[in-house]
């Protein structure tokens, strides 16, 4: 098995960008397993920067004065060129943003909880503050994490997030055996369209890890695994 993925042509006009994601043989939070991600896809990791994630909104800002130091977070942003951005994840939503006009990236980890607090839309605010970022100008890959399929929740869990999409038509949960099956996928959508995000630059990758545990960790499927998923994007 490959240590990753590369997420290539993606969108035309962000080839100044490069992004992967890790596969089972590589625990993201191992620094071996990164260096040796980091020497083959080409990423510089001696500026690899990431958070000590705690499921919540807060948004980091990457300078250079603080490339690769490591404080409470789930989300980073930066325009610096060879500084990658790491997010750690084993079902919860990994979440790239891309500002193909100015040259800055975001990346977003959105569990249950960054989903309902709109990480998404305050990364995207908070590179708009810093870069100048139009959100119509804005791609945004969705990476590998738990699908409607598989993400069993309960019924407070549906209903605590129809506080946050109501009046819509469409629903963000499924209900099979009266059982209920939250869509984060939709719902961070749904998130990043009401930021201004077209649709057409929203790019799911619609891989559930529970679903392809052979491939990715799964929280759930890999009995509450410490073993990390990597996402990492870089400017070039």
């Amino acid at each position: 098995m490959n240590d990753f993925i590369n997420v290539k042509d993606i969108k035309d006009n962000i080839d100044f960008i490069n992004l992967a994601i890790t596969l089972k043989d590589i625990d993201a939070k191992l620094k071996k397993d990164m260096l040796r991600v980091c020497n083959t896809g080409n990423f510089n990791f001696e500026n690899l920067s990431s958070n000590i994630q705690i499921h919540s909104d807060i948004v980091n800002v990457i300078d250079k004065d603080n490339i690769g130091k490591k404080v409470d977070g789930d989300a980073l942003i930066t325009n610096i060129k060879n500084v990658p951005l790491l997010i750690f994840t084993a079902d919860c939503v990994p979440i790239a943003i891309i500002d193909k006009k100015n040259k800055a990236i975001g990346i977003a980890h959105a569990g249950w909880r960054g989903t309902y607090d709109k990480i998404a839309q305050k990364t995207i605010e908070l590179m708009s503050d810093n870069y100048f970022t139009n959100a119509q100008d804005v791609v945004c890959v969705i990476g590998p994490s738990i699908g409607p399929c598989c993400y069993e929740v309960s019924k407070e869990l549906i209903e605590k997030f129809n506080t946050i999409v109501t009046n819509k038509e469409e629903k963000f949960y499924i209900i099979k055996e009266e059982k209920y099956y939250l869509d984060l996928w939709k719902i961070n959508e749904y998130i990043l369209k009401c930021a201004g995000v077209k649709e057409e630059n929203i790019i799911n990758l619609n891989i559930c890890t529970s679903c392809r545990c052979n491939e990715f960790h799964s929280y759930r499927k890999h009995d509450k695994t410490p073993k990390r998923i990597g996402m990492i994007l870089e400017i070039k």
